[in-house]
């Protein structure tokens, strides 16, 4: 039986500030265009969305630009979350999700 996951690697990543960090999110969809997503959880327990892909875009949240981008590879499954330069205000415990919800196009 087929099911829908994402599995991340690496949980715990101690990196030096200026530095490159690459978090990795593979994932297995029955959905041929699954929307991604990379939430984060900081120190302080806020919440925040971070970015959000698919097949055709991807959208990252106001402090994610610049310097956050996604390495999406759509053969190898992949929604990996970039962060280049990292700073302290990165520090946060970030997750990979998934929504196989079909959207319905709004009609006019």
């Amino acid at each position: 039986m087929l099911c829908d996951k994402v599995t991340q690697s690496s949980p715990d990543q101690m990196v030096a500030s200026g530095s490159e960090v690459v978090l990795l999110c593979t994932y297995d969809s029955t959905y041929s265009d699954p929307g991604l997503f990379w939430y984060r959880i900081r120190p302080d327990y806020n919440f925040q969305f971070v970015f959000y892909g698919d097949k055709s875009r991807s959208q990252g949240s106001y402090f994610a630009k610049g310097r956050f981008s996604v390495r999406h590879h759509l053969t190898q499954r992949a929604f990996h979350l970039v962060i280049s330069p990292v700073s302290t205000e990165d520090s946060a415990t970030y997750y990979c999700a998934m929504s196989t919800m079909m959207q319905v196009p709004r009609k006019s």
